[in-house]
């Protein structure tokens, strides 16, 4: 067999299998495309961001200032700390709390630059591998990412099952958390851009994938690259989904009190040709 040093990519000239580093890392340690992503990806961080974060401990990567921390949960309603009572009130308005589960965990930075924002937590296997920053006031960006030490954001898929055999994908995290409260399977690619990196992961998946970006133009063209890489890729065919027409987000549809996990299984479509001739039709 061949590998490419710089690229990752291999080739086994025996049976005509190829793929990337993840791939035959998966299959040489026995483990699933994601949980072989995690151990590449984040290995590295091993150490730096702790398995469970602690109230006011800092938290840093290389290269990135230390995170001071305060978790905030679905009992802090009668806190008397401004800043915490404030990311609450953001949380129970948004009905982002789990209150079926109360496993919902997130926290508010205290000091340094994500000082004042949200922090969302992405976990998997009790392990947190990222995290965006979302502002609670009128700051701008409305969301910080963080930057050196930590993996890219098109290298990052919001957690997931792998045992359901369907995966939702939309745009943003909060999204993807109003879904899976609502007992949808779902993940988001931060942003409506998807990346090469994004497909490889999400090719991987053995159910179907729905797109589920929103119904705006930036929306439109996420999906329209969405189905460029993956007949680039060789991924299987896609499906569509996109939020009710009479909200602006998955989160919007689910404060709402919308049956999510009814209305995506009524309204999804093959993203094919009959389906864009029949979405051109009712847009004219």
């Amino acid at each position: 067999m061949s590998i490419n040093l710089d690229s990752g990519l291999w080739q086994c000239f025996k049976t005509g299998n190829k793929g990337n580093f993840i791939q035959i890392y998966s299959f040489l340690e026995g483990i699933t495309y994601n949980q072989a992503e995690a151990d590449i990806l984040f290995k590295e961080l091993d150490g730096n961001f702790p398995k469970k974060l602690e109230s006011q401990t800092p938290v840093s990567a290389e290269g990135e200032e230390d995170l001071h921390l305060s978790p905030v949960t679905v009992h802090d309603y009668e806190t008397e700390d401004p800043l915490i009572q404030k990311a609450w009130t953001f949380l129970y308005e948004r009905q982002l709390f789990n209150l079926i589960t109360e496993d919902s965990k997130y926290y508010v930075a205290t000091d340094g630059k994500y000082k004042g924002r949200l922090i969302i937590p992405f976990e998997e296997d009790s392990e947190i591998f990222y995290f965006q920053a979302r502002t609670l006031g009128d700051d701008t960006p409305k969301y910080l990412n963080p930057s050196e030490g930590w993996p890219k954001p098109s290298q990052i898929l919001y957690p997931y099952s792998t045992d359901e055999d369907y995966l939702v994908v939309c745009e943003g995290p909060l999204d993807a958390i109003s879904l899976q409260i609502r007992g949808v399977n779902a993940t988001c690619t931060m942003g409506c851009s998807v990346s090469e990196y994004q497909v490889e992961a999400l090719k991987e998946f053995e159910g179907r994938i729905i797109i589920a970006y929103d119904n705006d133009e930036a929306g439109k063209r996420g999906v329209n690259k969405f189905d460029y890489l993956r007949r680039l890729k060789r991924m299987a065919d896609l499906y569509i989904c996109h939020p009710p027409l009479e909200v602006k987000d998955w989160n919007d549809a689910h404060r709402k009190g919308i049956d999510l996990l009814e209305f995506i299984s009524s309204s999804t479509k093959k993203y094919d040709y009959d389906y864009l001739v029949n979405h051109l039709l009712t847009t004219l």
